[in-house]
């Protein structure tokens, strides 16, 4: 009997492992189903988005012809897209980066990359990882001859740990007076934590380290230095922004630390959300920010006491201190024009926004690629200021996009989701880096 009672018993299991694979087949057919859909949707909405941008430029123009709205201002008729701006009359002349010269792979190892950034002299590439290190290269080390050269430009790469996920590094730029960029980049880490590294562009393990570091709440979202002084600044998702000036640097190469490097916190701002996304603008005299849940951009000129000013991301100036406070998406990613007119904003909405800066005036939108509120867009320049470069959602690829026509003209294809794009603002040199584990530079395709 007892053997009966077992027979059944394990016929009785069997039966429900049988019935949970064939609930699990069709759970995964449908979510298979639900998948595709959820693209479509997704697809639909882009074009729809950009069907309510037509009939908002419509209606602008038909409130400008008719008299309707004058309140507003001479300048703000033509605020939404302002096809008349004379940087972008002509169409690029079609060089940009566009072929993957270098792909390095595994510069984290087993852990994917985040963020990528390039010395102002191209030579040199910073990539920070999952692994909580940043990584310095010689990217052109692997343009030599032979299958063996992106591995030995990986292998002789130098390894700074900061003790967190690095998700967002800068070098200090060129400022005025100065031949050359002080030899130091930051990293900003999940932990809150920002780190001033001492870069030598011989990679040396002893003069590659950490000079200084000082925290915010929470992580940093960005990093970028002033073009004009010796100035660090770092936006939190904690809601502040840490204004640092750096001074002395200490050479690294001569057998003696020399003066100790120094670095003075000499303003700080707070705000009611998380600071999304920053750039200098006006050759470094104002900074700009994004602060989540806004309809504005906020910047503040460091010449006049930080005297703060807002403007709109809708199109249209304040009405006195009022703004259209509807606003269908957060900018996640700022980047100033090479010739610091124009400010481009790429937002989780699928939709990049060409602003002139310290105005309300929207020069260009950009469309044709995917991102939502789950994505992590990025945005850059070409060296000539006649293209922009942004990412995708769900798709391996780099859209290249010309400003003049507001059109895509090419995708750079990859093998991963891109999650950071770097320009260099002097030549066509692109940096990427990928899901895929990978670091690419994209050069002018000869």
């Amino acid at each position: 009997v007892n053997n009966n009672m077992d027979l059944l018993a394990d016929i009785g299991q069997e039966d429900q492992l049988t019935s949970a694979r064939e609930e699990n087949r069709v759970l995964l057919a449908k979510v298979k189903d639900l998948t595709i859909r959820v693209h479509e949707l997704n697809a639909t909405n882009a074009a729809l988005l950009a069907e309510v941008e037509m009939y908002r430029a419509e209606f602008a123009s038909t409130k400008s012809s008719s008299g309707i709205g004058s309140y507003v201002g001479e300048e703000s008729k033509e605020a939404l897209v302002d096809d008349g701006a004379d940087d972008f009359v002509t169409a690029g002349n079609g060089i940009y980066a566009s072929d993957a010269a270098v792909t390095l792979p595994k510069m984290h190892g087993i852990s994917n990359p985040l963020c990528c950034s390039l010395h102002p002299n191209d030579t040199l590439m910073a990539t920070g990882g999952a692994d909580g290190n940043l990584i310095l290269c010689q990217w052109g080390v692997a343009l030599a001859p032979g299958d063996e050269s992106s591995k030995k430009a990986v292998d002789d790469s130098i390894k700074v740990a900061c003790g967190a996920p690095v998700i967002c590094s800068a070098f200090a730029q060129v400022t005025k007076g100065r031949g050359s960029p002080l030899p130091l980049v930051a990293a900003g880490c999940m932990d809150g934590s920002v780190s001033i590294i001492h870069c030598g562009l011989d990679l040396e393990d002893s003069a590659n380290r950490v000079l200084y570091s000082f925290k915010h709440e929470k992580y940093v979202k960005t990093i970028c230095w002033s073009p004009s002084e010796q100035l660090v600044a770092s936006a939190s998702a904690d809601g502040t922004i840490k204004l640092h000036r750096v001074g002395n640097v200490p050479n690294m190469f001569d057998g003696s630390d020399g003066d100790e490097f120094s670095s003075e916190l000499i303003q700080s701002f707070h705000f009611d959300g998380p600071v999304e996304a920053m750039c200098f603008v006006d050759e470094g005299n104002s900074l700009c920010c994004y602060v989540r849940e806004t309809s504005y951009l906020t910047y503040f000129d460091l010449k006049d006491e930080y005297k703060q000013s807002k403007y709109s991301l809708n199109g249209k100036p304040a009405i006195g201190d009022r703004f259209d406070d509807h606003v269908s998406f957060s900018v996640l990613s700022l980047q100033p024009c090479p010739n610091g007119k124009y400010v481009a904003a790429a937002t989780d909405a699928a939709r990049n926004i060409i602003m002139e800066a310290k105005t309300d005036r929207i020069v260009r939108n950009l469309y044709g690629h995917n991102n939502d509120g789950f994505s992590n867009p990025k945005i850059a320049w070409s060296s000539s200021g006649q293209y922009i470069y942004g990412n995708s959602q769900n798709e391996n690829c780099v859209c290249v996009w010309d400003v003049a026509s507001a059109s895509m003209v090419k995708r750079l294809e990859g093998d991963a989701f891109v999650r950071d794009i770097y320009s260099s603002t002097t030549t066509d040199t692109v940096a990427t880096v990928s899901f895929d584990k990978t670091a690419k530079v994209w050069l002018n395709e000869m």
